[in-house]
């Protein structure tokens, strides 16, 4: 996981506008699957960013100097404190979901649709007015609990992230037709 967080390009402004459709739903994929982990598991003390592997099973911890590896490496390369706690929490969920002997209900991986975003344009998204707001699209914040639902809001491969993005540009682009 720390070598997946290494290869992203973290300030990608250019990629991350021309996919700006695709990291808004992945932003809302990560919302509707963290809510669902915490629906089994409990409240986190901060959302939407949190250290789910602490809630789930605070036994299994990654060793602090790897946590403090890559917040400094996610910090040099991009400054966001969303994106270093985000990092190190799925640091953490990696090596929980790979320890010996520990069982978790069939819930999809949490912080993959995160990751994606990431790798989809780095960091660039900003908070503002309880929104997420990926410069021209927004996704509303809200309590974790609102995002409760058993669909998914998105495909995470990249052929369908691709489409909706094309389509996303179609329609800004047209907006009447």
């Amino acid at each position: 996981m720390a070598d997946r967080l290494k290869a992203i390009a973290w300030k990608a402004p250019g990629t991350a506008i021309k996919k700006g459709f695709s990291r808004a739903a992945l932003m809302e994929e990560y919302f509707r699957r963290a809510a669902l982990w915490l629906d089994a598991y409990g409240e986190p003390q901060m959302w939407p960013f949190f250290d789910l592997a602490e809630i789930v099973d605070p036994s299994v911890r990654v060793d602090p100097v790897l946590i403090e590896d890559i917040e400094l490496f996610i910090d040099d390369a991009c400054g966001s404190s969303y994106a270093m706690d985000s990092g190190a929490a799925a640091v953490q969920w990696a090596a929980l979901t790979s320890a010996p002997g520990v069982q978790l209900p069939p819930l999809p991986d949490p912080f993959e649709p995160l990751l994606r975003l990431y790798e989809r344009g780095g960091a660039s998204f900003q908070f503002a007015n309880g929104f997420i707001d990926f410069g021209m699209i927004m996704v509303p914040r809200g309590r974790w609990r609102g995002h409760l639902a058993l669909d998914p809001v998105v495909e995470l491969d990249d052929r369908a992230l691709d489409v909706l993005d094309a389509a996303g540009w179609a329609r800004f682009e047209n907006p009447t037709g």
